[in-house]
């Protein structure tokens, strides 16, 4: 089953490093297409199957997320 991840940062320097961490990063069947990004909450949603979620997971914790959190994906 997929997963979502939700990241809400502190500041806007801290969502591009994420964002571009995790564009730059290579995760075994990552899709790179499931990353959005919302500027004005300062959040990053990942929807990921859960063989990467631990990674991603990594990823997103390496740059100090306010509020991470991890839901079940339903289409």
């Amino acid at each position: 089953m997929n997963k979502v991840l939700t990241a809400t940062f502190d500041s806007e320097d801290k969502l591009k490093a994420a964002k571009n961490h995790l564009l730059t990063t290579s995760i075994a069947g990552f899709p790179r297409e499931n990353i959005y990004v919302d500027n004005e909450k300062k959040e990053i949603k990942v929807i990921i199957p859960e063989t990467t979620k631990a990674e991603v997971e990594q990823v997103l914790n390496e740059h100090s997320p306010k509020k991470l959190t991890v839901k079940d994906f339903k289409e």
